[in-house]
């Protein structure tokens, strides 16, 4: 098992120790607990009060003697699902304010890896409804963990979003595997262009809250940056109308 996981629960190192002791046990009192653990007494006893604040432990009195009882894991992890989900449901109004506020100041964020590229992904995520314009190198080289989080969750929650992309592109693009791989169940207009007259190397995204997205998944070469500034999303949302309307005119 992952304890780490249990992390994310907003426990400590040593109560994801106390916990998983106290579900072994079912429950407990502070003196046997100790000794499992290996602690003494009065540290496990603080601990505990601790996570009972928490609401990761209960205790019930049994001939005067606390005795600790782990909360139930279900109970648990719905709770942080619910917390997560209720976060997630002011995310456009946390954004909104960024955006209002923090607009005047350019911020530029790099990342690197395949964790590094999955997180831009999860960026072009953050507006549902919206539509997102991407200059797309796409070639045999792309990184197999990048390619398989494309086809089976990037793009199909992208889709389930209903966020749409107008692309610019060379090469073969993924597509989510859930939805039939035509342009508009894959919610796409392309235009084509020939890679050899006009290469393009790396993918470069157009997105809503003024965010300009480059980046390589190339399997040797995972890097990106995103920058996040008004006049730079204006310009580069100038530059793709040109260059989609030049395709047409055949520049």
């Amino acid at each position: 098992m992952d304890a780490i996981m249990l992390k994310k629960l907003g426990m400590t190192k040593r109560e994801i120790n106390v916990y998983l002791k106290l579900l072994e046990y079912g429950e407990s009192g502070v003196n046997n607990l100790a000794r499992g653990l290996g602690e003494n007494r009065t540290s496990a006893y603080s601990l505990l009060n601790a996570m009972k604040k928490k609401g990761i432990v209960s205790f019930y009195a049994k001939n005067k003697v606390k005795i600790f009882v782990p909360t139930d894991p279900t109970f648990l992890v719905n709770h942080f699902i619910d917390g997560a989900n209720g976060l997630k449901k002011i995310l456009p109004e946390l954004l909104a304010i960024h955006n209002k506020y923090g607009k005047t100041k350019p911020k530029i964020t790099f990342y690197e890896g395949v964790e590094g590229i999955k997180q831009i992904g999860e960026l072009l995520l953050e507006v549902p409804k919206s539509t997102r314009l991407s200059f797309m190198g796409i070639n045999e080289n792309i990184h197999p963990e990048i390619a398989k989080y494309y086809e089976e969750d990037f793009i199909n929650r992208r889709i389930e979003a209903g966020i749409k992309y107008r692309g610019i592109v060379t090469g073969k693009l993924p597509m989510g595997n859930k939805y039939k791989p035509t342009e508009k169940a894959q919610l796409r207009e392309l235009k084509y262009i020939n890679s050899k007259k006009l290469p393009i190397q790396i993918h470069i995204d157009i997105f809503p809250n003024n965010k300009v997205a480059l980046y390589s998944y190339h399997k040797d070469d995972l890097m990106g940056v995103v920058i996040e500034h008004e006049a730079f999303f204006n310009t580069m949302k100038t530059v793709f109308e040109l260059a989609w309307a030049g395709i047409d005119l055949g520049f």
